[in-house]
């Protein structure tokens, strides 16, 4: 029988739901939110950075300012303005139990964009995070609601589109709904990764994991390597796979099952998800592979702190144990957000535990202290305090820590915190202690991480009693600085007595040395005035409207950085 032939862990049973059967979702109810044929640049649960992609992104064919419509009847719920992130978004709940949010849009359309300037007046803010209350803001299908754009953090123009389920808020895949005409290309699967798990484990008699290429097409694929894989002890898999639709357009890949000789061990499908699970992703995938590499190998493993619901039958967490001496038939089978489907199968060889002779060491031998997920992680050396509380790393792992002397510009020790090849999961407390730190200079300094080349990353921090304290999110070499430079404001498209009669803007870009832009203030004639930000290009821009008069007008920009350094720009303009 199969499931004599693999030996599976009894400790550490584990599944997550029973099963995650593909839910039906309405197809004729929603309209397209663009005028075009629907083609994507970014699919649904694409592995990012600490994120999922939480929607699709379709393009507008390289420009900005394509008009964007309600998808179905409702009222915009919410309207979100930022400098980064999703830029300016826009949110609006239906009546048949679903959420719809349009996100890096140029600028609002109609009776919207009225609402939302008065907002910005009534705030005084650029950024906005406001909730609608049902009434204020109604739409109808196929109603103008904004125009595409390239605002927020989006790499380039484009539209990026979620519907979500309103009372849960978890978002789901928006070709579930017939956003997209379904293609009949399979996914594609580039590489399978063998790793050895924990003490006399082996792959190829080695306790180093092996990247294997695949090669293949139409759906069928292999290992590129005639031989059959070794391997002793525990094991896990993982594999890279991508989907590709006709056209080259992305649509994703939602389900990844994976059986040893017949027998389903593990399952996955990620066809929703909520946003309180997405930084999981770092620990679905293989972490270290993707800072080295950028390489998305998904693990078919869940670590004892992931919470992701998209894992259906999992058994003993994906770990699977090969004891005896006989060839087992491994396949994963992969399908896309349409269904089609793709397959790879490959034999590993398993043999009995070899003597190692101690090569192979556990992990709680090594390292300064063991950090568990069960409970907070207090760990003090000198002049470093610092906390993992309880959940904020996905398994137990053997912390390490190092202090090496002050680098040019700083004034404590570097503080090496384990690598940057272990994630967190949540915010850490880190305190450090300063060195030789002038008392003149206490409210300008910032705890900051050491990149390459000594290169200083502001993290923030707040001074008392000689300690500096903040919060991070990822381990790696920390010490404390100091930001005495004000922003640097530069114009664009002004300058002073200038006569502007022709032109519809003020154009002017902001940057700062090192604890960043905190607030900005731009005035004309004493009044305030909505300054749109555009932080990847560090660039405020201003519309003339009816705060431009003719004749002169006085401007004045104000940018203060995170530690209070200020600057201040002052500029008379005639229309």
């Amino acid at each position: 029988m199969a499931t004599r032939l693999i030996s599976l862990l009894i400790f550490l049973i584990f599944s997550g739901s029973p099963g995650i059967a593909q839910q039906q979702y309405p197809k004729n109810y929603f309209r397209s939110p663009v005028n075009f044929p629907v083609t994507l640049s970014g699919s649904f649960g694409e592995i990012r950075r600490n994120h999922f992609h939480s929607g699709i992104d379709i393009r507008t064919e390289g420009v900005q300012g394509k008009p964007i419509y309600a998808i179905a009847d409702g009222y915009v719920s919410r309207v979100n303005v930022s400098p980064g992130g999703f830029g300016k978004a826009l949110y609006i709940t239906h009546p048949n139990g679903y959420t719809s949010l349009y996100a890096h849009l140029r600028n609002y359309a109609g009776s919207i964009a009225v609402w939302v300037k008065n907002q910005h007046v009534k705030k005084e803010s650029f950024s906005l995070d406001v909730e609608v209350p049902d009434g204020i803001l109604k739409v109808r299908k196929g109603d103008l609601v904004a125009y595409s754009g390239n605002s927020g953090s989006s790499g380039g123009p484009h539209l990026h589109f979620e519907i979500r389920d309103t009372k849960t808020q978890e978002i789901i895949d928006p070709l579930d709904f017939g956003f997209m005409r379904a293609d009949n290309i399979p996914p594609k699967i580039a590489w399978v990764k063998i790793y050895p798990f924990g003490d006399n484990s082996l792959v190829n008699f080695s306790d180093k994991a092996v990247l294997i290429p695949v090669t293949g097409a139409e759906g069928r694929f292999r290992l590129q390597l005639a031989d059959t894989v070794k391997v002793s002890g525990n094991i896990i898999f993982g594999i890279e796979t991508s989907d590709n639709a006709e056209g080259g357009l992305k649509t994703g890949v939602h389900i990844i099952d994976l059986t040893v000789d017949g027998t389903k061990v593990f399952s996955q499908n990620i066809e929703r998800f909520a946003f309180s699970e997405t930084r999981y992703v770092n620990s679905l995938i293989d972490y270290p592979a993707f800072v080295q590499s950028k390489r998305k190998v998904q693990r078919s493993y869940v670590a004892p702190n992931n919470r992701l619901s998209i894992y259906g039958e999992v058994k003993n967490r994906g770990v699977l144990n090969f004891v005896d001496s006989k060839v087992h038939k491994i396949q994963y089978s992969v399908k896309d957000a349409f269904g089609n489907p793709a397959t790879l199968v490959f034999y590993v060889k398993s043999h009995p535990p070899a003597n190692l002779g101690g090569k192979v060491q556990a992990l709680n031998n090594a390292g300064d202290q063991l950090f568990t997920y069960k409970s907070d992680n207090n760990f003090e050396r000198g002049n470093l305090k610092f906390n993992v509380p309880s959940e904020a790393v996905y398994e137990d792992f053997a912390f390490e820590y190092s202090l090496t002397s002050p680098v040019q510009g700083s004034y404590s020790g570097v503080h090496h915190l384990h690598n940057q090849y272990t994630p967190l999961h949540t915010w850490c407390s880190l305190s450090i202690k300063t060195e030789n730190l002038p008392k003149n200079l206490e409210s300008k300094a910032v705890i900051v991480a050491v990149t390459s080349g000594n290169k200083f990353v502001s993290k923030g921090g707040s001074f008392e009693n000689g300690w500096i304290t903040t919060k991070i999110r990822d381990f790696g070499n920390y010490t404390v600085s100091v930001d005495t430079e004000p922003p640097v404001i530069r114009v664009i498209n002004i300058f002073p007595n200038k006569k502007v009669k022709n032109q519809s803007s003020i154009q002017v870009k902001i940057s700062d040395n090192l604890s960043g832009i905190r607030t900005y203030k731009g005035l004309l004639n004493g009044k305030w005035i909505l300054m749109d930000y555009d932080e990847k290009n560090r660039l405020l821009t201003y519309i003339f409207d009816d705060m431009m008069r003719p004749g002169r007008n006085l401007f004045v920009l104000t940018v203060t950085d995170a530690v209070g350094n200020s600057s201040r720009y002052e500029a008379a303009l005639i229309r």
